[in-house]
């Protein structure tokens, strides 16, 4: 006996089946999903019910490596020695926005805290020289391309002995945050006018003052430290007047440098003129909130922190459970109803296709919903929902092929020799009908998932905390206008499990298809 006969009906359908490459390729996207319902809990990487950073713990990951940095701080001294930050005089730290990163000193350098997503650039100070540095706050915020900022300035002379009345330009070179150089004081300038806002001009007391006719709103500011000394002009033109020591102090937004000359016989101590920091461009982490895809969560995490892929995979099975126990409900009940009213007819086809019209008055959401709202929300009267809203469906088109089939003659046969109407139905027009039961069984289960996930995106699921896909949209749809990922992944998710049962259907029913010749 051969397992194989090219003319049998399977093998036919086999072959009609396997040359519609996208239903094919649905088929086994339909199988990965499937997999994914049963095994999700085991292959899930975080608990979906909790935020991510409540078990980074037992990961063995250190939340305060993802939201803070320690950096180093150095000065230079103008004879190019270098000073450690215990031998510092006291270093003050600010930021430009702490509501996104807070900078703060510590025994060991400086300590850079992220608050929120965002951009924003901070400041180390020592005496009268200053460092700046860039912090990139990964989060919710979609960070574009920012212009880094200038981390440190150094100010050039032809010499730093010189004479009294002696006089010269000096020169002036920026190094960025990204490690490029400006390596003029023509590109200085050209950059702190266009990116750099001026820096507010304060006292010796430290209270803001306004802004004098000596120094200018923006760009390069020189200031002279000893002004018996030397004297400088807005456009770094510096002149000595007496012996002593010439401190010029350059300044481009919050960040200062000196430079110290000898002027005559005067004996001069080396100065700070700059500060240097271990890093100059950091990013982190706001850890405790939609962060963004990375290699740590493939698609993010949501407002309460907790992993989108992991919710993703847990919710595959209460959506495909409300697609298949629902269609399921709806066949059965639809495919019973639609055999009696077809071969019986008379009042009982009357009453069962009036009753169908009825139901297919409405639109499919809206008899759902009318449902939910008498048995109230919940995943099971959800299930109920969707099953009220297939049934009509699958009453409609068994009814139909049950006119059709109780007209051939093998049917005709039967009857004649007083077969009983149950096993005629059963064994000889029921048959004849799961082809199309089979195709458009496929096909609404799409349907089914799609109105499941709207009806929990309405709100209407019961457990919104639940990972179900629709339940996930609805919790985050009020971040959409700012978080991304939060809607994509789920609504994807969706996307691809609707057009794939769609696409296997259509296959199914090209498959099935006798008019349709290989």
């Amino acid at each position: 006996m051969t397992l194989y006969n090219a003319q049998a009906p399977f093998w036919l359908f086999m072959r009609k089946f396997l040359r519609q490459r996208f239903a094919v390729s649905a088929f086994f996207v339909l199988l990965l999903i499937m997999g994914v319902g049963i095994f999700g809990p085991w292959i899930a990487p975080y608990d979906p019910h909790r935020p991510v950073t409540a078990q980074y713990a037992d990961r063995g990951i250190d939340v305060s490596q993802l939201t803070r940095q320690n950096l180093a701080v150095e000065g230079v001294l103008s004879d190019g020695n270098r000073l450690a930050q215990a031998d510092l005089p006291q270093i003050n730290v600010s930021s430009d926005n702490r509501r996104i990163a807070n900078i703060r000193r510590t025994r060991t350098g400086v300590n850079v805290i992220a608050q929120s997503a965002g951009h924003t650039r901070a400041h180390v100070e020592s005496g009268d020289v200053a460092s700046g540095l860039d912090i990139r706050v990964v989060g919710e915020v979609l960070l574009g391309d920012v212009e880094p900022g200038i981390a440190q300035l150094r100010i050039l002379a032809p010499d730093t002995s010189v004479e009294p009345g002696a006089e010269f330009q000096l020169d002036l070179q920026a190094l960025r945050t990204n490690e490029t150089e400006l390596e003029d004081l023509a590109a200085v300038q050209a950059f702190a006018e266009e990116h750099v806002s001026p820096p507010e001009p304060t006292s010796s007391s430290g209270f803001q003052t306004s802004a004098t006719a000596e120094e200018p709103e923006g760009g390069v500011i020189w200031r002279s430290l000893n002004e018996d000394v030397a004297e400088v002009s807005d456009e770094g033109v510096v002149r000595f007047l007496a012996d002593g020591e010439g401190l010029i102090q350059a300044q481009v937004g919050g960040v200062k440098a000196l430079i110290q000359f000898q002027v005559g016989d005067a004996a001069v101590e080396p100065r700070l003129v700059s500060l240097s920091l271990s890093d100059r461009e950091i990013e982190l982490t706001d850890a405790y909130k939609h962060q963004r895809p990375s290699e740590r969560h493939w698609f993010g995490t949501d407002h309460q922190n907790r992993d989108i892929l992991s919710r993703v995979i847990h919710g595959t099975r209460d959506t495909l459970m409300i697609g298949f126990v629902s269609v399921a409900i709806g066949t059965v009940v639809g495919t019973f109803l639609g055999l009696l009213a077809g071969y019986y007819g008379g009042r009982l086809d009357s009453a069962i296709t009036r009753m169908t019209d009825i139901l297919l008055a409405f639109p499919g959401i809206l008899l759902a919903i009318a449902v939910i709202a008498f048995l109230g929300a919940g995943l099971i009267n959800i299930i109920l929902a969707v099953a009220v809203f297939t049934v009509p469906v699958f009453v409609r088109i068994v009814r139909a092929s049950t006119l059709s089939l109780k007209e051939m003659t093998y049917v005709e046969a039967a009857r004649s020799i007083g077969v009983r109407d149950a096993v005629i139905i059963s064994r000889h027009i029921f048959p004849g009908t799961l082809s199309v039961i089979m195709v458009y069984l496929t096909m609404r289960i799409g349907v089914a998932i799609l109105i499941g996930a709207a009806l929990s995106f309405l709100g209407l699921g019961g457990d919104i905390t639940a990972p179900e896909w629709g339940s996930m949209l609805s919790a985050a749809k009020d971040n959409s206008s700012t978080v991304f990922h939060a809607t994509f992944f789920p609504g994807l998710a969706i996307v691809i499990t609707v057009l794939s049962f769609n696409i296997f259907g259509d296959g199914l029913r090209d498959a099935l298809d006798p008019k349709l010749k290989e």
